[in-house]
This record gives C-alpha cells, sequence and structure tokens, in this order.
C-alpha cells in the first residue's frame, strides 16, 4: 500500500525532518503560503457570495489549520525581489546556499528548519520569501515543486519556477506529477506539456455492458489504468461494491484537460452518452475535476443517480450539481489536498445535500481512489 500521512508534522520541524510525512507537511505549508499571498481564499469566498453561496464551501477547513498552523499572512500584490532574497540568504547561510542548485541533506535541517521558524516568529511575505526560495533547492523534489507553485506570483524571477514544474510532471511519484502539472496549469495554461499529458495512451480490457454506475477520471487522468475497464480501482469497485458497473469498449472518457470549457465539453458528452445507451439514472464515480464534470452533466440535462464525488475541488457556484437531477450526492476526501491547494480550490462543501466525508489521511488527492484505503476504512459505508 501506498504509504499516507495520518499524522502531519507541524511548524518548522517539518523542514527538520525526513521521510513522507516531512516532505508532505513541508509542502502542504508552502502551498498553503502561496495561497495566502495570493489571496485565493477571499476570491473563493468573494465568488461564492455573488451568488448568494457563501455558507457552501470551505475553502480551508478551520479543524485542519487547528492541527495544521500556518503563519497568517496578509494578501500582497507586491512581488519580492530575488536579489535581495538571495543576498538575506547568503549573509545568513554563506554565499554558497545561492550557488547551489541543491541543499545537502545533512544540511537541510539548519537551513529550511532555520527559515521556517523565522516565519512562524515573524510573519512577513519576505520570510515567506526566503523559505520558498531556500525550498527550491530542496533535495526533496515534492518539496520544490510546492515551492515553485507558491512562489510564482510573488518572485521577480518567475520563468525558472515553469522550469521546475515542468520537470515535477515527469516525475514517477504521482503525487509530484499532479501536484507539478495542476500548479502548471493555473499558471501556463497553454504550456505544450499539458496536451501530452491529455493524450489517451492506454486501452484496458472491456467487459460486460452493464446499466447502473461509471467512473469518471479527472484531470490529466486519461490514459491512467486506474479507472479503466480491468484497472486497480474500477476492478476494485466491480467485485467489491458495484458489480454492475460500466466495463464496455465503448465506455466514456473525456479529455482531462485542465479549464472550465474542458470540463464543459466533457459534461455535455457524458450527458450524450448516456442518452445515447439509454443509461438515465446511471450512479456516477468522479475523481478530482472528474467530479465536477459529473456534476455539471445533471446542470446540462442528465438525470443521474446518487454522484459519488472523490477528491473533488471546491468551485462554487460553477461546480454544484442540479440536485433534482440527481438522488445522493457524496464527497470522500482526505486532509488538506495537497492537489486541491496547488488548484486554488476549496478543500470541501458546506451544503446541506452533500454529504462530507474526511478520511483519516493527509495531503494524498490520490488516496480517495485507492482499493485498500477504500478497504481499510470501510468507505462503502459511506455510500
Amino acid at each position: 500500500m501506498a504509504e499516507y500521512v495520518h499524522q502531519p508534522i507541524t511548524g518548522p520541524q517539518a523542514f527538520r525532518e525526513t521521510g513522507t510525512a516531512a516532505v508532505e507537511s513541508q509542502a502542504a505549508l508552502l502551498l498553503l503560503l502561496g495561497r495566502q499571498l495570493r489571496g485565493d481564499d477571499q476570491a473563493l469566498a468573494a465568488r461564492a457570495a455573488a451568488a448568494d453561496m457563501s455558507a457552501a464551501i470551505e475553502a480551508v477547513p478551520s479543524d485542519d489549520l487547528a492541527q495544521f498552523p500556518v503563519p497568517r499572512l496578509r494578501p500582497s500584490r507586491d512581488r519580492v525581489g530575488v536579489t535581495l532574497v538571495e543576498t538575506r540568504l547568503a549573509e545568513r547561510f554563506g554565499a554558497r546556499i545561492v550557488r547551489r542548485a541543491t541543499i545537502p541533506q545533512e544540511e537541510r535541517p539548519d537551513v529550511l528548519g532555520d527559515l521556517a521558524q523565522t516565519l512562524f516568529e515573524r510573519s512577513e511575505p519576505v520570510a515567506a520569501a526566503e523559505l520558498m526560495e531556500a525550498s527550491l533547492r530542496s533535495p526533496d523534489e515534492l518539496t520544490r515543486v510546492a515551492a515553485a507553485a507558491a512562489y510564482f506570483e510573488l518572485s521577480t524571477r518567475p520563468k525558472r519556477l515553469i522550469t521546475i514544474l515542468v520537470r515535477g510532471t515527469r516525475s514517477e511519484d504521482t503525487l509530484v506529477q499532479t501536484v507539478a502539472a495542476t500548479a502548471l496549469a493555473r499558471i501556463a495554461p497553454e504550456h505544450p506539456r499539458l496536451r501530452q499529458m491529455t493524450r489517451a495512451k492506454t486501452a484496458r480490457s472491456a467487459g460486460e455492458t452493464s446499466h447502473s454506475a461509471w467512473l469518471v477520471h479527472g484531470t490529466f487522468a486519461r490514459s491512467h489504468e486506474w479507472w479503466q475497464p480491468g484497472g486497480s480501482f474500477h476492478s476494485y469497485l466491480r467485485d467489491n461494491v458495484r458489480s454492475d458497473l460500466y466495463a464496455a469498449g465503448d465506455r466514456f472518457e473525456w479529455s482531462g484537460g485542465y479549464s472550465d470549457a474542458a470540463r464543459d465539453v466533457g459534461a455535455r458528452d457524458l450527458r450524450t452518452w448516456v442518452e445515447n445507451r439509454n443509461l438515465q439514472g446511471l450512479d456516477l464515480f468522479g475523481h478530482s475535476h472528474g467530479a465536477n464534470v459529473i456534476m455539471q452533466a445533471t446542470k446540462f440535462g442528465l438525470r443521474a443517480g446518487a454522484l459519488v464525488l472523490l477528491s473533488c475541488p471546491v468551485h462554487v457556484p460553477k461546480y454544484l450539481p442540479d440536485f433534482g437531477r440527481t438522488t445522493k450526492v457524496v464527497s470522500i476526501r482526505v486532509h488538506l489536498d495537497l492537489v486541491i491547494l496547488a488548484d486554488r480550490g476549496g478543500q470541501r462543501f458546506r451544503h446541506p445535500q452533500i454529504h462530507e466525508n474526511v478520511l483519516p489521511i493527509w495531503f494524498d488527492h490520490g488516496a480517495s481512489h485507492n482499493p485498500e484505503v477504500w478497504r481499510d476504512n470501510n468507505v462503502p459505508a459511506m455510500l
């Protein structure tokens, strides 16, 4: 089973330790700093308020922040000069830190840990910039990617950050790859690497046609095996949860593109796909922005059964279902999802007709479609 974090490492200590919990905690802190400096949560709240839906979204849950405190920073549109930041780092740690591509593992606690300590003591944009700049030199790729994502609007040299994100999209680690791709799509939506990532590459084996449930993949996941007939999560659902899960060769898939337009096209195509097969009332499982595709499809006229939203980024009012065209909506997610932080969306719904379930796992966007997570946490009972 993948290694998941059940207890985050808080504060500067995250930057002084090694291992999965430390690195993912570092990434979460960096991404949360970026959100604050950009004013992401205020933007989400304003969009929800304009539609009189302020109560329907919790951008960053207060109970998560109680367990994972973050320095409070005001939104700032001012970029911090890289020369200034590098000068301050050199004065504190020596000129080598600026020249090095990577901070040696044995020096990381003294450098990143001390910078994080300063930030917690003095909540200032320049202190955040120093931690982000130094984190670009971390030996851990997830930390580098999170720093690049958080630093883009703050740094006076943003182009080098795109290079880090593009490199991250080629990581063999799925979480690193997805955080990097999501952040890249936010800041450079026309980058050719993103088009490469939405090409279909895999065709799994087909089974018999069924008429009751289907699984919809998320952004950049069109070529991944887990959602396709014969894939790991599809097989788990079919064998243990929904024996009637659709598995025929004419399965539905969408582009997986990172845009409202791509999701709208996917939603309309899903409605047409269902209608052409006379599958109205189909229960739909959707992961990430695939969950937003299935919700949007109900707004475009699809009559569905239950909607199961797995690790869904919350963007209210754009993405909510037509509750009159579905029988039930269930959301399953983790604490402080790193990909949703990079997406700049909300972490949870706060809607009386959406049943939220938070797994005892932190940070990992893909945990919600892991068969072992479903077994260990009795997720079927949440549906």
